[in-house]
């Protein structure tokens, strides 16, 4: 039986305020979603990708045969066995194939593997033998298959490919025979808002027919409020007796295939004052692995108790597209997040084009000395910056080290696109243990999977601006997430007693409706006391460090054969590993990591699982060799690749003119000779088109071969600057694999557009649509907002409008106070509207007042004083 045992927090947040909000939150409040909305689900972003990577993927990915051919193996039952706990999910996989082929066979068969998934277990039938899989060296692996092979053997061979896929090969089998697969395949739980989710994507399965069976038997430390299985309605879901509804199991079997997902949704009964534990034993070695789980809640705190220390960093398109109203919009957004900030926080600003900029060399905390530089480096942003190379800054902000203390949130603001998206999309996730990202899409032609892609990635959110009448209001939206409740700062202390290899290592900041989930193994031979406390500490939302005890009790440790705990912490421990190989830090990873592979049979970068057999009767026809999953046809869109007749170089410069066109925002012109219906503007820009024209075919006679060069010697590498983009030497960026249709800039040719028509038209607009901020009010609700001060108040003396200062009561020693709760009821008065924009500049001004106010021994006296100061506006 799985057994844990938990105490309570010994330190919980406690209110500072006596009187209820005036400023309402629910402007800015979010719907958290549906737990059967499951495709919005961190976990199913792997299979979100792998959706949009495939124009047909039920022919290329999965288990699929390739139809209607006799040297194929075709799938014809297929079993799924399951067990779930609070953390983890073991299921093992029959699979019977049968071959047809008339000659000898080699098959290729790829799964899918999400990135919290392994296999841990490879089993081969055939010939009534079982042959079951040891894990070697990836080398003496393949090597030994070779030799199989060579010497009319049978082989099978299984192995992560690079790109996370699971890669089995079954080789030199004789005509006629059939062969029955078994995986053991090992998963984190899926955790989903209130949920723990199981999900088996459709394009595990084939799309014909097959015999198919599936049990799921659940065991959790907590009583099971609710369960459903999406997509399948004849299955079967029966709570066992005597668990105290801790126990179920769900069913169900089809003929036909699987033609949908197959997702379990188990909604527990939820403590979000107790991490669970569970302690599982290994009979086989004796050694003893712990698995907690910890979903807290801290809704019951109010703003003005939220304490907590955040690093917020700002990364703006300022490519040639943005010009306009977008930058306007961008950049009165930034001024009011900005002052949205507290002293907690630290924070930096960048600016990508071509190349980048950034306010500062790196993050610095908030004050009123550091407000002041940031706000000029905003005064002077502009859409100058040329294309949209976003790998450069990305890559120079995650490759600084994180500050634990101080989670790092990355907001994304783009109108554009990238070629090469999913390269960057994958090297964002490897560092989703340390930034949270949220993402801004700008406009109709942004590339909608840019956007979603990267905050998936890393656990954010992400916004499709389509209409700029809504920019302030769409981008508060998630920067008000960003401000909700977090445990940072996260460690187990696991006390002298237990030597244990903890993975992940360094521990995710649990941001709010966010589940954690550590493992541990405990060293061998070591047999701890029946009952140990150790604690999960972590800086709380309220500013007080936390400590939630946890009773290890080993008396009560699981034994169900399958090691899971075992399994999926040594995995967490091999990914840590791998992860200091990739930045860099080599010293005995690749011993480590085998060991613990071939210890507990997992595949890895390293290590690979083999079987063989000396085949009875040598084959001696010519094998062929069967892609099981159907073929891929490779395609390329790279210029650099491909041998240039004449004709295509001058297509290619064609290209080229189009991207500079682009640059020049001509479908921007266009727009506006249109509404203006002024022709004068045609000629001007056939002039430009002309010229480039000219200018490109005259370099049409350059060889192709010095075209690929000039690409291929390009590097993602770049020095950043830390001047305002108007005046600082801006970093180039050289990469042009994550560059579109926007053409890179160098240093010392920064693009000038003040002379073009095109810019011209941008100026007019740009005049138009600050006037028209100005005529809405905008432009004074921003005034007010840039006057206050980084501890949220606004001070004497104050200019923007007359505050008599004799009226202040006598029980408050300070004008700023008074002065403070005047402008907090001017806002309020006078832009009623657009409350959502400055919700949070209020909610700081007010928790800067109750400060005072509880300084001063009156907090009970916020409502009144702010009620009486609205006379005065």
């Amino acid at each position: 039986m799985s057994t844990t045992t938990t105490s309570t927090t010994t330190a919980t947040a406690t209110a500072h305020s006596t009187t209820n909000q005036t400023i309402s939150n629910s402007s800015i409040k979010r719907n958290i979603g549906d737990i059967t909305d499951y495709k919005n689900a961190n976990y199913f972003n792997y299979y979100r990708v792998l959706e949009n990577k495939n124009n047909n993927p039920r022919k290329t990915v999965g288990l699929k045969t390739i139809p209607n051919n006799n040297d194929t193996f075709k799938l014809t039952d297929f079993t799924i066995e399951s067990e779930m706990n609070n953390t983890c999910i073991t299921s093992i996989w029959k699979q019977k194939y049968s071959n047809d082929s008339s000659s000898p066979v080699e098959g290729i068969y790829r799964i899918p593997l999400a990135p919290y998934s392994v296999v841990s277990g490879f089993t081969v039938e055939y010939q009534d033998k079982v042959f079951i899989g040891k894990i070697k060296s990836k080398e003496k692996a393949q090597n030994q298959y070779s030799d199989s092979i060579a010497s009319g053997g049978q082989a099978f061979l299984a192995e992560k490919t690079k790109d996370g896929e699971f890669s089995f090969r079954i080789g030199n089998l004789p005509p006629n025979e059939n062969v029955t697969i078994h995986l053991t395949i090992i998963s984190e739980v899926c955790p989903h808002l209130s949920s723990l989710q199981n999900c088996f994507h459709r394009f595990l399965f084939p799309n014909g027919s097959f015999n198919f069976q599936f049990n799921l038997n659940i065991k959790l430390t907590l009583p099971i409020k609710n369960i459903e299985v999406l997509h399948y309605s004849n299955r079967e879901i029966i709570f066992k007796e005597d668990t105290n509804k801790k126990e179920a199991t769900i069913s169900f079997s089809s003929s036909n295939g699987i033609d949908n997902d197959i997702v379990c949704i188990v909604e527990p009964e939820n403590d979000n004052e107790k991490p669970q534990s569970i302690i599982e034993h290994s009979k086989k070695d004796n050694t003893y692995a712990i698995s907690v789980n910890f979903t807290p809640s801290f809704n019951h705190l109010s703003t003005d108790e939220i304490n907590q220390k955040t690093e917020f960093i700002f990364l703006i398109d300022c490519s040639g597209s943005m010009r306009g109203e977008p930058i306007i919009k961008a950049k009165r957004a930034l001024e009011i997040i900005i002052r949205s900030l507290n002293e907690n926080c630290k924070f930096n600003i960048y600016c990508f084009g071509s190349n980048f900029t950034k306010a500062f060399e790196t993050s610095k905390m908030y004050n009123d000395e550091t407000l002041t530089e940031i706000s000029e480096y905003v005064e002077n942003i502009e859409a100058n910056l040329g294309g949209t190379e976003l790998f450069p800054p990305i890559k120079d902000i995650l490759s600084t080290e994180p500050d634990f203390e101080y989670p790092r949130q990355l907001f994304i603001l783009t109108d554009g696109e990238i070629t090469d998206r999913n390269k960057l999309i994958d090297y964002v996730a490897t560092e989703s243990n340390n930034t949270r990202i949220f993402t801004y899409g700008i406009g109709h032609r942004v590339d909608t999977e840019l956007v979603i892609g990267l905050s998936k990635a890393c656990k954010g959110y992400y916004e499709m601006i389509k209409d700029n009448s809504n920019f302030e209001e769409q981008i508060m939206k998630l920067v008000s997430i960003a401000f909700e409740p977090t445990l940072s700062n996260i460690k187990i202390d696991w006390s002298t007693e237990l030597q244990i290899e903890q993975g992940p290592t360094k521990i995710r900041p649990l941001f709010s409706g966010e589940t954690l989930i550590i493992y541990a193994l405990l060293k061998e031979n070591q047999i701890p006391q029946s009952n140990i406390q150790v604690s999960l500490i972590g800086d709380g939302p309220t500013g007080i460090k936390l400590n939630f005890p946890i009773t290890l009790d080993f008396s009560k440790s699981i034994d169900n054969g399958n090691n899971s705990i075992h399994t999926l912490a040594a995995f967490n421990i091999i990914k840590d590993l791998e992860d200091d190989e990739r930045r860099g830090n080599h010293s005995n990873k690749r011993d480590r990591i085998e060991e613990l592979g071939k210890t507990y049979g997992l595949i890895s970068k390293y290590t690979s699982y083999i079987v063989t057999s000396t085949s009875e009767q040598v084959t001696e026809e010519s094998m062929k060799t069967l892609n099981i999953t159907g073929s891929t046809t490779t395609k390329t869109s790279s210029i650099e690749q491909v041998d240039l007749s004449y004709s295509q170089e001058v297509q290619f410069m064609m290209l080229k003119q189009s991207c500079v066109l682009e640059e020049l925002n001509l479908r921007e012109a266009n727009v506006y000779y249109k509404k203006r219906a002024k022709t004068s503007v045609l000629p001007q820009i056939s002039n430009i088109f002309s010229k480039f024209t000219s200018f490109f075919l005259s370099s049409s006679s350059s060889s192709s071969s010095s075209l690929s060069s000039s690409s291929s010697s390009s590097s993602l590498s770049s020095t950043p600057t830390s001047l305002p983009p108007s005046t600082s030497k801006t970093t180039t960026s050289t990469s042009t694999s994550m560059s579109t249709s926007k053409l890179s800039q160098s240093p010392t040719s920064q693009p000038n557009y003040s002379n073009d028509p095109v810019s011209k038209l941008h100026e007019n607009d740009s005049d138009s649509i600050e006037n028209e901020i100005k005529s809405n009010g905008g432009d004074n609700l921003l005034k007010l907002i840039k006057l206050q001060k980084a501890n949220g108040s606004w001070c004497s003396p104050f200019s923007q409008f007359k505050i008599d200062l004799s009226k202040k009561p006598s029980n408050i020693d300070n004008d700023d106070i008074w002065i403070t709760l005047i402008v907090i009821n001017k806002i309020l008065n006078d832009f009623p509207t657009q409350q959502s924009q400055y919700d949070l500049v209020i909610q700081k001004a007010t928790k800067w007042i109750k400060q005072q106010l509880t300084r001063l021994n009156i907090l009970n006296e916020y409502d009144s004083l702010l009620s009486s100061s609205k006379l005065y506006i």
